[in-house]
């Protein structure tokens, strides 16, 4: 009888939800998981729409190549946009009511009416189209294109649609970070590369590099504009570096999150998430609270799911949204998880 229990007991535990409800004191927990049923493979970045209470999710799968659509009042599922090539980067335009996809395998930056999601335009944009930033000033949105030989910012105006421009860089950017405060610079990540790019986007051109020195190539960036430090996410060997933005100079460095794909900064936290898991078979987010604009401290390691790399931190709803892959034994998901102190 007890072979028998014990027996039963261990399947249970096979079949219950990997997905954890956040340990006591946790500085995140679980209190939302969106299912995406029949949603396959890799899932890549988010979009948001805050008015309406919204996030658009990549889910770039061979098979799949779909952006899905939530709903965070219903919590769950409202649309599925086919026809995608690979999408990776997502940006709503509330002012516009569009949806720009920047799509890696074809190349473009396909746009969508956001309320029926028909497509309005399929603009070729360049190689491996990815990570975008957006501009609300001048309304423009930087899509990152090329390899690690060479790259570009592609700028587009989400008003008339138009391509209007090209910023060169010396790999593909990615993790593309805007000063908001007056400041003409674009911090990027450079693809293969060990340095971080720096653009002028008022001159259109990328003005220096700053070296990461010890790590490999950085994959991920979030910016801390108030106290001028940029923060960096690396895989090899898994690190959050901190940068000066005044003089590139590194300040810390600091243990990292494995298979690293997303970095946010809570400016009203003073914390630090870093979302990983792509490649393994456990993911967490990082959490690092800010203790000065120097000091810096790992504070908890959040479990997530398998794979579970991408996320979204969306200050208006004060909530962290991470991506959960489907595996053998669970849906798609995206884990929506609330700060706790």
């Amino acid at each position: 009888m007890r072979r028998r229990y014990l027996e039963f007991m261990s399947m249970g535990l096979l079949l219950a939800p990997i997905f954890p409800l956040g340990a006591q004191n946790s500085p995140l927990k679980l209190v939302q998981t969106i299912p995406m049923p029949n949603v396959q493979g890799r899932l890549d970045h988010f979009g948001v729409d805050v008015k309406s209470k919204r996030v658009f999710v990549a889910a770039l799968g061979d098979n799949q190549n779909t952006v899905e659509v939530l709903d965070l009042t219903s919590v769950k599922r409202v649309a599925t946009i086919p026809g995608q090539s690979k999408p990776q980067g997502i940006f709503y335009s509330a002012e516009f009511n569009k949806l720009f996809v920047a799509n890696g395998t074809d190349g473009t930056c396909k746009i969508f009416r956001a309320d029926d999601f028909k497509l309005i335009d399929n603009l070729p944009a360049g190689t491996d189209a990815d990570h975008v930033g957006y501009d609300p000033a001048t309304k423009y949105l930087y899509v990152g294109v090329g390899d690690a030989k060479s790259g570009a910012l592609w700028v587009l105006d989400t008003r008339t649609n138009k391509h209007v421009g090209d910023i060169k860089t010396d790999a593909r950017p990615g993790g593309i970070k805007i000063e908001q405060s007056g400041g003409p610079r674009i911090f990027v990540t450079l693809a293969g590369s060990t340095k971080l790019g720096v653009v002028d986007r008022k001159k259109r051109t990328q003005v220096t590099t700053w070296p990461v020195p010890g790590t490999g190539a950085s994959v991920a960036l979030a910016l801390d504009e108030s106290h001028h430090r940029l923060f960096a996410g690396v895989r090899n060997p898994p690190s959050l570096i901190v940068l000066d933005t005044e003089s590139g100079k590194q300040i810390t460095q600091l243990e990292g999150v494995s298979g690293i794909d997303d970095l946010w900064y809570d400016a009203g936290r003073r914390r630090i998430y870093a979302s990983g898991g792509r490649g393994f078979d456990t993911g967490f987010v990082y959490v690092y609270q800010q203790k000065d604009s120097d000091h810096y401290e790992l504070e908890s390691k959040v479990a997530t799911a398998p794979g579970a790399g991408t996320s979204l931190w969306a200050p208006e709803f004060g909530r962290l949204y991470v991506a959960a892959p489907a595996t053998e034994k669970q849906p798609a998901a995206v884990l929506v998880f609330e700060p706790q102190k």
